[in-house]
């Protein structure tokens, strides 16, 4: 009785004050995180250890920084603008409306402006290579394909697609030109390899150091980190980080590029979860989707790849940075090709003021952790059967054809040959040296008609051979990172079937316009980079 009536003493006194020990626990917290950011500053001083923006001192300053900002942003200035809302609306609501009409008139010009400076710089800049024009030429190539076969060319907006196209050559340029923005991606691609490393240690544990360290099994090394970051991305999601980050990303693209909110929000969380756990996000508003934002939908789902599956890609050889980039640049690209293939006649039922963030399920961090690794079982046994099954379906054909090839006399006739050589024309388009354009041909056949890992995995054994230059390989690796494959439009579809029935027929007539786009789209940010890194690189 006594200890019932001490435990009953003690909540009672949580509850009536509540509001205190949250306050207190919290103040504690912040001496002892204050308390660590002087000892760590102590230390950095007296060691003079360099800065390190990338792993050291100067990454954690810059996580301090973003997280002051958030606490700051969250407590004090979202707040005060809620607060202060009603206030500038009735006194300068007519001034607020007379910026934003102008607004898109100065969007406009300044993205017309860019277009036109980037194109001059880049005829400075290709002045002792000008080949590398041909990568231009391209980028304008696809963008009249997209406008040639619009299904609704006259109700394309033109703003979009300005602004996309500036926005695209101006992510390209920061990232691949300026020397601060491809140390920043390199950073950002070697991070997230080093934390997906981690998940190896769990991968040794089960399977030993053979399998995955020495013999580096693709099924027990590579899909094996899997688990992990579903574990991880599941936490945040159940956290509800990756909604708002998402959300917030994604708002601002529907800002810039005039897009809807759930195609923005689409795009952006396409990288982070793919194609397959994106739409999760906005489940509740499949069903009120015009076909024009099904089809943007479907577009950013074939346009890059999932940030999952990186560390799968790096271990085939790919270089993390040029893989990052190209999802940076698939976001803003895949809105604006989706727009140009596809633009949009009806009104829209989702606007960012009826749409709420779809919150998680789980009733804690563990059971969010627990319900992560699980659904990586479902991932994981998806790619090694896609995986097996393409590798096969090749070796096959590759059979076929080469006895096909041996009955008329004909030596080395295989797929990879016979998609070489029909793909030559797009794969100089986007500015490959004539001389491999063969190679990088067959690596775009590959992962159209199978996937982008039997690509990938041949691309890693081109380069370790040396076949290919900095400058191709940078073109391909850009041309193959996408889910544009039959495998991934049957998917595609059967998801949207399987969260909206109603939507089948809608998913399934824009499908393969969505997968022509999601290709183009992969194909213009291969442009990009054609059109900017030298043939041996920067280090050249």
């Amino acid at each position: 009785n006594l200890m019932l009536a001490f435990w009953k003493f003690i909540g009672d006194l949580r509850v009536r004050h509540k509001n205190i020990i949250n306050l207190s626990l919290k103040s504690i917290i912040m001496l002892l995180v204050i308390a660590y950011i002087g000892y760590v500053i102590k230390v950095f001083i007296d060691k003079g250890s360099p800065v390190d923006w990338c792993y050291g001192y100067g990454m954690a300053f810059i996580i301090l920084i973003l997280t002051l900002w958030c606490i700051i942003y969250y407590k004090a200035i979202k707040i005060s603008c809620k607060l202060m809302s009603p206030y500038f609306v009735r006194n300068f609501g007519k001034t607020i409306r007379n910026i934003k009409s102008r607004l898109k008139t100065f969007k406009i010009t300044l993205a017309v402006i860019f277009i036109v400076a980037f194109c001059a710089f880049v005829i400075y800049d290709t002045r002792s290579d000008p080949r590398r024009l041909i990568s231009l030429f391209g980028i304008v190539f696809f963008i009249l394909v997209g406008l040639i076969f619009s299904k609704h060319p006259n109700y394309i907006r033109w703003d979009t697609v300005v602004t996309g196209v500036s926005l695209h050559l101006l992510i390209g340029f920061l990232t691949m030109k300026v020397e601060a923005g491809r140390n920043i991606f390199q950073c950002v691609g070697l991070t997230i390899v080093r934390f997906l490393e981690y998940g190896y240690n769990g991968a040794e544990f089960i399977f030993g150091d053979f399998l995955v360290n020495k013999q580096h099994v693709f099924a027990f090394q590579s899909l094996s980190v899997l688990f992990f970051l579903s574990m991880v991305m599941q936490i945040l999601f159940h956290l509800g980080w990756i909604q708002v980050f998402c959300f917030k990303l994604g708002g601002f693209l529907q800002r810039l590029l005039g897009t809807t909110v759930i195609e923005s929000v689409n795009a952006v969380s396409t990288i982070f979860l793919g194609m397959s756990e994106a739409p999760l996000l906005y489940r509740p508003y499949v069903k009120d989707l015009t076909p024009s934002e099904i089809h943007c939908v479907m577009t950013a789902g074939f346009a890059t790849v999932a940030g999952t599956l990186l560390a799968a890609y790096t271990n085939l050889g790919v270089d993390p940075k040029n893989v990052v980039t190209a999802s940076a640049l698939a976001a803003p690209s895949s809105l604006m090709f989706a727009k140009l293939f596809y633009p949009e006649n009806q009104v829209s039922k989702t606007s960012s003021d009826s749409i709420a963030i779809y919150k998680s399920s789980d009733i804690s961090v563990m059971d969010a952790a627990c319900k992560g690794a699980f659904a990586a079982i479902e991932l994981i046994n998806a790619i090694i059967a896609c995986v097996a099954a393409s590798v096969s379906m090749v070796y096959f054909v590759n059979g076929i054809s080469l006895w096909l090839g041996s009955l008329a006399g004909v030596e080395g006739l295989t797929i990879e040959y016979l998609l070489g050589k029909i793909f030559i024309p797009l794969a100089w388009v986007m500015g490959v040296r004539l001389e491999q354009c063969q190679d990088v041909a067959s690596l775009i056949g590959l992962k159209t008609f199978a996937n982008e890992f039997v690509a990938y995995e041949k691309l890693g054994k081109l380069k370790a051979a040396g076949k290919l230059s900095v400058r191709s390989e940078a073109i391909a690796t850009f041309a193959l990172c996408g889910f544009a494959n039959p495998g991934a439009l049957a998917t595609l579809i059967a998801l949207l079937s399987s969260i909206c029935p109603l939507q089948r027929s809608i998913a399934t007539k824009v499908a393969f316009r969505a997968l022509a786009a999601g290709s183009i789209t992969s194909f213009t940010s291969a442009c990009i980079a054609g059109v900017l890194t030298p043939e041996n690189g920067f280090g050249s």
